[in-house]
């Protein structure tokens, strides 16, 4: 594998990992890291968890903007450099 190749897979593996942490986060309202499954369904409406709703949402909102456009660069990089190599 050469240095360009690596780069990329390792761009695309944390690009892949922080969409993959803001997914949840989005959907349960930015409370899944925070308790367990059972946890979370009894405190999802309670107001004492307000800002840590907040913060969650705040880290699946910044994700959503910023790491989408690197995740593909990465993803189109690598994927051309495979095709390239095997030219």
């Amino acid at each position: 594998m050469m240095d360009g190749e690596v780069f990329l897979l390792v761009g695309l593996i944390i690009t892949s990992f922080l969409l993959l942490i803001a997914w949840p986060l989005r959907f349960t309202n930015g409370l899944f890291f925070a308790r367990s499954p059972q946890g979370f369904m009894r405190d999802r409406n309670d107001p004492r968890y307000e800002k840590e709703r907040q913060a969650g949402k705040k880290l699946a909102r910044l994700v959503f903007r910023y790491i989408p456009p690197f995740f593909l660069i990465f993803l189109f990089g690598y994927l051309l450099s495979l095709l390239i190599k095997s030219y």
